[in-house]
């Protein structure tokens, strides 16, 4: 049974290797593929950037070896990163909104664009208050 089990591990590394193959040749001959990558890198980037200025304490590094402490953080920062998401897009709606009701034209195409990744707005030592504003 076991030298069954190889050959079909064998095999399916194989077949794991030509899509491997085939994915690289279309990204070096697609430009559109390469742009779509290259996006999708830079997204990735900017939500590591924002996890890193929010986790500012012992600047950013674990500082224990406890599994279930480490978690705990982990959660935390992604609740928090999460929450800036969600306030900027909401925030980011809210100028859209505002701007297409003073008569401004707002592209779709361009707005598409925007990240709700920004930072510069997040005052990480600020003082907060979470009263709704309109």
């Amino acid at each position: 049974m076991a030298g069954r089990d190889d050959k079909v591990a064998k095999a399916l590394q194989a077949l794991g290797r030509v899509i491997k193959t085939i994915y690289i040749f279309r990204y070096i001959c697609d430009p559109q593929l390469r742009r779509q990558v290259h996006l999708q890198l830079n997204r990735g980037e900017s939500r590591h950037s924002l996890a890193r200025l929010i986790f500012f304490d012992n600047r950013g590094v674990f500082k224990t070896s406890d599994y279930e402490e480490i978690m705990n953080k982990a959660s935390c920062l992604s609740l928090v990163s999460n929450n800036v998401l969600v306030w900027n897009t909401h925030h980011m709606q809210h100028i859209v909104n505002r701007m297409r009701n003073e008569g401004h034209e707002v592209d779709d195409a361009v707005l598409a664009k925007v990240s709700p990744l920004s930072v510069k707005n997040i005052l990480v030592h600020g003082t907060y208050s979470f009263e709704e504003v309109d």
